[in-house]
């Protein structure tokens, strides 16, 4: 008799996230606890009726005298991509190995789901797909509502709204700087207002969509705690700040001290002026993030050695491509052999710094697996 699963996915791991359910959830009986915590959690969310439909199919063909079903849950990773898909891969392995189906049916709640669906046919065999909509009540009103609790849930709102914003701080500052270079050198009846109303609106929308004024709080709650605590790292972020305080006033006097007579040669000359004084304040601030971290827990981040690198390197990629730039703009005197140099010198860098840190992130999965191994 052959066995047919019946598996929901979910790629995004609102099961997880909002209900507390580990996965993968195997059983009708497991099934129905796990959509009973997502659906006291979360009433709204969709997941809950394609659990809900995974056990109404389960029942309808438990009626069958002659079927040999089951029917299981499979979650991804909040952070939808490479890491949800690998987390779907493990889990779907570890059911396929305990439920050992002939046939699936799988069951969704929309299209993002399906982007996994390749994944699971290609280790088993996929006799139907279901996709659950929800009823909703028709109109503008009904659709108001479903727009909003969209933007209510900070993963979707990022996912869906977070690029309509670049689009339009994009078009914004594509309008905006030639009117600004226009006006800068003195030209009259230049009017900023549309792109700037655009650029404002654009910055609001990414602001909203990342949930900026929530992170700014947190960090500043951090740093008051830190504060409070006498954390090394307070004094590092201070004079974090003042070296790029300090790069912004030097860049100020460099391109007014300069002679020049267009407005692109004043922003590169300014640009070209303070990357470094951007660079080393981030590497300040990592430094005593490093030196805090390392007296609190005793633990050394290897991540941030390589943070360092790269920003090294996007200094040296910067400071080429600038120098080019003032080249060209007849306000640089370097060869075009210091060009390729800063610029072959930072690409070796962040390749280094990428080799590093898979490296170490490679030898840590390893050391785990180890330890795992060892203690069972």
């Amino acid at each position: 008799m052959k066995k047919t699963l019946v598996l929901v996915v979910d790629r995004d791991d609102d099961f997880g996230v909002k209900g507390g359910v580990e996965s993968p959830v195997i059983g009708v009986e497991n099934c129905s606890v796990a959509v009973t915590a997502l659906g006291i959690a979360d009433p709204e969310d969709s997941d809950v009726n394609a659990l809900y439909a995974a056990i109404n199919i389960y029942r309808d063909l438990l009626n069958d005298p002659n079927s040999n079903v089951e029917v299981a849950l499979i979650c991804g990773n909040q952070k939808v991509g490479y890491r949800s898909d690998a987390a779907i891969i493990d889990e779907l392995e570890e059911v396929l190995g305990i439920v050992r189906p002939d046939r699936i049916i799988l069951v969704g709640d929309g299209a993002e789901d399906e982007y996994v669906y390749p994944i699971i046919s290609s280790r088993a065999r996929i006799d139907s797909v279901r996709k659950v909509y929800v009823k909703q009540a028709p109109g503008i009103e009904g659709t108001l509502y479903i727009l909003s609790r969209i933007l209510s849930d900070p993963g979707k709102r990022r996912r869906f709204l977070s690029p309509i914003a670049a689009i339009v701080t994009a078009i914004s500052l594509i309008y905006l700087l030639p009117d600004l270079i226009r006006m800068f050198n003195g030209e009259a009846g230049v009017s900023v207002t549309t792109p700037v109303v655009g650029l404002l609106i654009g910055v609001m929308l990414l602001a909203y969509s990342y949930n900026i004024s929530v992170r700014l709080q947190h960090w500043q709650k951090v740093l008051v705690q830190r504060f409070k605590s006498g954390s090394i790292s307070v004094t590092f972020t201070l004079i974090s700040l003042i070296i790029i305080v300090a790069g912004l006033i030097y860049g100020y006097f460099t391109f007014d001290q300069a002679y020049i007579y267009r407005m692109t040669q004043a922003a590169a000359l300014y640009i070209h002026s303070v990357v470094w004084f951007f660079i080393i304040g981030l590497i300040v601030y990592i430094i005593g993030d490093t030196i805090d971290t390392y007296i609190r827990s005793n633990l050394i981040k290897v991540s941030n050695f390589t943070s360092c690198i790269t920003l090294s390197a996007i200094g040296l990629i910067a400071m080429g491509g600038m120098d080019l730039v003032l080249n060209y703009l007849d306000v640089g005197n370097n060869m075009p052999s210091v060009y390729v140099i800063e610029i072959a010198a930072g690409l070796a860098m962040a390749i280094v710094g990428a080799w590093l840190l898979r490296y170490t992130k490679q030898t840590f999965l390893e050391d785990r697996k180890a330890e795992e191994d060892a203690i069972l």
